[in-house]
């Protein structure tokens, strides 16, 4: 189950610093990144096969080294940031799910 609109994911902070946060409890499980200073929300779900994005990593990247594509472990698969376009692999043609999220003051809360 989604959290509910206003729940703290995270501090500004801690996504400036790493690009990426996990987000996983009451069986959801999802991903904020960081793109060009927006904090961007998805299902943490492969359209491709339904898996975790970062594979059987407790904690992933889950950009590219140059941080500009969504990279999903399993298969390769690469998605834009902005929209989660799936944009080669496996279910080019497809998005990942949205969540949505944004910046409040110091905190990434769901909306």
């Amino acid at each position: 189950m989604r959290p509910p609109p206003g729940t703290v994911i995270c501090a500004w902070a801690d996504l400036q610093a790493t690009g990426t946060v996990l987000y996983r409890q009451d069986g959801f499980e999802g991903f904020v990144i960081l793109d060009d200073y927006l904090p961007r929300g998805y299902v943490d779900a492969c359209p491709h096969n339904g898996m975790p994005l970062g594979g059987d990593q407790e904690e992933s990247d889950y950009q590219t080294r140059e941080q500009d594509v969504i990279i999903c472990r399993w298969h390769g698969a690469s998605f834009l940031k902005d929209s989660g376009l799936c944009i080669g692999g496996p279910c080019a043609g497809e998005h990942l799910t949205p969540w949505p999220v944004e910046r409040r003051g110091d905190e990434v809360v769901t909306v």
